[in-house]
């Protein structure tokens, strides 16, 4: 959905925000579903090889969305 950055907080923070379906399990065998398929693309492969050494670190997330955002 997007990717953002703050020249405030944590330097040289990169986050990414993926939207997997709805909120409740289907969302999260959706997450499941395109994470197995990030796995085998070949370019996806390659983009985290290039980026895998500039960082310190992954981590990762799950949110929810609140009952009144227009995500849902």
């Amino acid at each position: 959905v997007t990717v953002m950055y703050s020249d405030i907080g944590r330097l040289n923070e990169v986050i990414e925000i993926w939207r997997h379906g709805g909120g409740d399990k289907s969302g999260t065998k959706a997450m499941e579903a395109s994470r197995a398929n990030a796995r085998t693309a070949p370019e996806w492969k390659q983009t985290i090889a290039n980026i895998a050494d500039l960082a310190l670190e992954f981590q990762t997330t799950i949110h929810k969305p609140v009952s009144f955002s227009p995500i849902q």
